[in-house]
């Protein structure tokens, strides 16, 4: 087995339930793999933060899922983050 880091990430409890939903379905073994292969998938397509805040808004309003008003708020925490990393 390859060497590996372990990391401690937090999520809001509607992303660890759309996570949970996805593992009890089978679609992936655990957590932990659906999350490294959403890093994977995010490295192979990353371009620029401006890039990857467009293509999140775009695919948040398409997919619907969380609730919009949930995505809207997520949206908003996310791009005030944005600007205060990028202020600093």
């Amino acid at each position: 087995m390859s060497a590996t880091d372990k990391v401690s990430v937090r999520f809001p409890s509607g992303l660890m339930r759309q996570i949970d939903e996805l593992v009890e379905k089978g679609d992936f073994s655990n957590r932990s793999e659906l999350i490294k292969e959403a890093v994977r998938f995010f490295l192979l397509h990353y371009e620029s933060p401006e890039e990857l805040w467009e293509t999140y808004k775009l695919l948040a309003r398409e997919r619907r899922i969380p609730p919009e008003e949930e995505i809207e708020k997520l949206l908003e925490e996310v791009d005030e983050e944005w600007k205060r990393a990028r202020s600093s």
